[in-house]
């Protein structure tokens, strides 16, 4: 810093390399910039005077700040649970701007409900005291008394609609649960009054729902190919696996498991909820029965994850 204080050539020189005006000896970290700098600077005169006054204040901070860090100082010297004890954030961002500010206040008056925040930032950043202090007479006054008295209850009744709103949602994903575990007991059911082919030469005949039919009922049975795919593999991957499990069936190095008929969901579903009724897909495909006949190239089955995001609150409106 001294020296590009005692000659800014260093770094606004028409021969200024990394070498000179990098602190660590390294290529710049966008050489672009150094060069569209070398090109305006004739339109700034100031920039020399402005760049030296710059690294004259940040020397002073620099070496404040770097004394903290030489062996023996406070930081080398002090332990690990001192540090943690004097961690915080690089940044002041959590605390800034209005939701910042709602955060603070908050830690501060946890008591305090979001329409009486909002109330408090209105009346802080309209100046709206002084606005009294000059205008208001006595029955403005009251008038401003009847207000807050009618709005008691408004804070009740926004908790209220949040929870209902919550309840809803809860509700039509519990449905739905229900629905995909309909949808999967019929779909065991249908598995199992599938009549597996062992047949190597009928393999390559199959396509659309009939391939994945078969695909199905393999992996019920507990095919060591087949149980490997997802249920939306490419037909290629499908047909090669079939043929792998029904060579196992034949050489008797696999015998195909029980498919129970009047098997529901089971751990191995997609579907797994908690009692909120929260639904969490797992990666393979339940269905395929929207699968047809012209169906010869698949994709990879891919997961569709999908937040809910609850909506906001008009009163948010104020923050």
């Amino acid at each position: 810093m001294k020296r590009i204080i005692e000659d800014p050539s260093f770094l606004l020189g028409n021969n200024a390399t990394y070498e000179m005006g990098t602190a660590d000896g390294k290529e710049w970290h966008s050489k672009k910039v150094i060069d569209v700098v070398n090109e305006i600077k004739p339109s700034f005169p100031h920039l020399e005077t402005l760049l030296v006054a710059f690294f004259r204040g940040a020397l002073v901070i620099w070496k404040r700040f770097t004394s903290e860090f030489v062996p023996g100082g406070l930081i080398d010297e002090a332990t690990v649970e001192e540090k943690d004890l004097a961690w915080m954030p690089a940044t002041n961002d959590v605390n800034e701007g209005a939701l910042g500010s709602f955060r603070v206040l908050m830690c501060w008056q946890p008591q305090l409900t979001l329409l009486h925040y909002n109330a408090l930032a209105m009346f802080e950043k309209n100046k709206t005291e002084a606005f009294m202090n000059n205008f208001f007479t006595d029955p403005d006054h009251k008038y401003i008394h009847k207000l807050a008295r009618d709005s008691s209850g408004e804070e009740a009744k926004r908790k209220k609609e949040l929870i209902t709103a919550a309840e809803k949602k809860i509700q039509l994903r519990k449905e739905k649960q229900q629905k995909r575990q309909e949808k999967t007991a019929e779909k065991a059911v249908r598995v199992s009054n599938i009549e597996l082919i062992f047949d190597l030469s009928k393999v390559d005949g199959l396509k659309g729902k009939t391939l994945h039919d078969q695909l199905d009922a393999f992996k019920a049975a507990k095919g060591p190919n087949t149980g490997k795919l997802k249920s939306k593999a490419k037909v290629g991957l499908i047909r090669e696996a079939l043929k792998q499990d029904i060579q196992e069936k034949l050489d008797g190095t696999w015998v195909p498991g029980n498919m129970d008929r009047n098997a529901g969901p089971t751990t191995d579903s997609r579907q797994n909820t908690t009692e909120s009724g929260e639904e969490f897909d797992g990666l393979d495909d339940i269905d395929n029965e929207e699968s047809t006949d012209d169906e010869e190239e698949g994709q990879e089955g891919q997961v569709v994850v999908t937040l809910d995001i609850n909506d906001q609150h008009p009163d948010w409106e104020d923050l």
